[in-house]
């Protein structure tokens, strides 16, 4: 790998340490555009927010833990912008994360799981009713 020169390393450095200065489970919940969907965030983003989510405020360690790295010096690296976040780790990552994710579930259980109630259909209503009234004024007379 060849050396970066000092300008360039200085560039990428500012560059992390900008990337890492965001409030990231805040981009991640509110999606780039607005819309809805999933947020257009960098590998470094998309890690730090969900090890936010899994870990909590000080989750650099455990990161470095799950992801088999001896210690947090790697995280370091890649908030500062000296290494970037590989593939790897970022898929090893959202698979812990699908993990917890799917162990919670099972645990609190999930709404989808409810029936959906019948939708309430106005011309429906409006009939029965009528066939009501017309029945009580029919018994009245």
């Amino acid at each position: 790998m060849a050396a970066r020169g000092p300008a360039e390393r200085n560039r990428c450095i500012a560059k992390g340490r900008a990337e890492a200065a965001e409030a990231p489970i805040a981009v991640a919940l509110t999606g780039a555009d607005g819309n809805g969907g999933p947020a257009d965030l960098t590998p470094l983003q998309e890690l730090a927010a969900i090890a936010e989510l899994l870990y909590g405020a000080r989750w650099r360690t455990d990161v470095a833990r799950d992801l088999g790295h001896s210690d947090g010096r790697t995280v370091r690296r890649w908030k500062s912008g000296e290494a970037r976040v590989s593939s790897t780790d970022l898929d090893h990552i959202r698979r812990i994360a699908r993990k917890r994710a799917a162990a919670i579930t099972k645990v609190v259980g999930d709404h989808l799981d409810e029936q959906a109630k019948p939708a309430r259909d106005p011309a429906a209503i409006r009939a029965a009713f009528e066939a009501t009234i017309a029945a009580a004024w029919a018994g009245q007379s």
